[in-house]
């Protein structure tokens, strides 16, 4: 039986690149990590994400911040490098499509950001449909997030799997009736789904 499988990007489909630039930008400009968080991952970063804040103005706050005078590419080139695919998770999600599951993506994500990891790896045509926060204006963990995603499953919510690296963002979709897991590795992921039945060749 078909399902809809629902992917994270950011620590699932990619590396945690938001924890790598977090350190390579403490690194490189002599500052501390929990400074550098708190724009990427706090107020800022929340607002830039669900398209509050330009990249402009999210920028010109962060080297306010930091204290650097620094061109908004450079550190812009920073965070989104810091993104790889997992080999793993790509390769799960062909066998998926394979045996005929919907996949679609959940992301807390920027307009930019989403355009250079495109442009690199092509990635959205792994995917048959999804939700971004900027576009949204909304981010998870906000309910309302999860239902628009429901919107656009082909399957009701007992039939759609949540795969996500932080536990926080995984209980408004099991609030739902989403099967979720919590992402570690690729190869914990492909265990997993194994149990619950979901590739062709099993």
């Amino acid at each position: 039986m078909s399902k809809t499988v629902i992917f994270d990007l950011g620590g699932v489909y990619f590396t945690n690149g938001t924890r790598i630039a977090i350190g390579r930008i403490a690194t490189r400009y002599t500052l501390e990590r929990a400074t550098v968080a708190d724009i990427l991952n706090g107020d800022a970063g929340g607002k830039y994400r669900t398209g509050m804040l330009s990249a402009e103005e999210f920028w010109r706050q962060a080297r306010r911040q930091w204290g650097i005078d620094v061109p908004s590419e450079e550190l812009a080139s920073i965070w989104y490098q810091s993104y790889r695919p997992d080999g793993g998770t790509v390769g799960i999600i062909d066998r998926l499509k394979k045996a005929g599951h919907q996949i679609l993506y959940l992301s807390n994500n920027t307009a930019e950001r989403v355009a250079y990891l495109d442009r690199e790896f092509g990635f959205l045509d792994k995917f048959d449909d999804g939700i971004f926060s900027h576009l949204a204006r909304r981010k998870k963990p906000d309910p309302v997030i999860y239902q628009q995603i429901l919107a656009k499953a082909i399957h009701p919510a007992a039939a759609c799997i949540f795969i996500e690296d932080k536990p926080e963002q995984l209980k408004p979709a099991q609030d739902l009736g989403m099967t979720v897991i919590t992402f570690k590795t690729s190869a914990q992921l492909e265990r997993k789904l194994k149990t619950l039945g979901l590739f062709e060749d099993d």
